[in-house]
């Protein structure tokens, strides 16, 4: 089932983010991990076990982060999705590119207003 709200699209996303990392895909956040700004790689650290069934979840919701046009805005809500997961301070990272966190955090929302709109026209019926 697809999330129809931005709130569910929040969860998906930091679950999947959370999954994947732990998981040890070499295509997901894990590997990617040290390039993020602020990134201590807390998340891998979590030694979990995902059924199939969580790991298809989380690889269906990272896709949806290529819905977001917005090269700017994509990179803003992965970042602050990656600081959720706990790899992260989002303040510092705001602080560190010289973003207005309260700024950020008000366009991260509606980017995910948007993301869920897509996510409810795509499932359809």
């Amino acid at each position: 089932m697809k999330p129809v709200s931005p709130e569910e699209v929040l969860v998906r996303l930091v679950e999947a983010v959370e999954v994947i990392s732990v998981t040890g895909k070499t295509d997901g956040p894990r590997a990617v991990l040290a390039a993020w700004p602020d990134c201590s790689g807390k998340i891998s650290k979590r030694r979990r076990t995902f059924s199939p069934g969580h790991i298809s979840r989380a690889d269906e919701a990272v896709t949806w982060f290529a819905m977001i046009e917005n090269q700017d805005n994509r990179r803003a809500l992965q970042i602050e999705i990656m600081c959720k997961a706990g790899a992260g301070k989002f303040s510092k990272v705001c602080e560190k590119y010289g973003w207005k966190r309260t700024t950020v955090t008000s366009r991260n929302r509606v980017t995910l207003r948007k993301l869920a709109a897509s996510l409810a026209k795509v499932k359809g019926p």
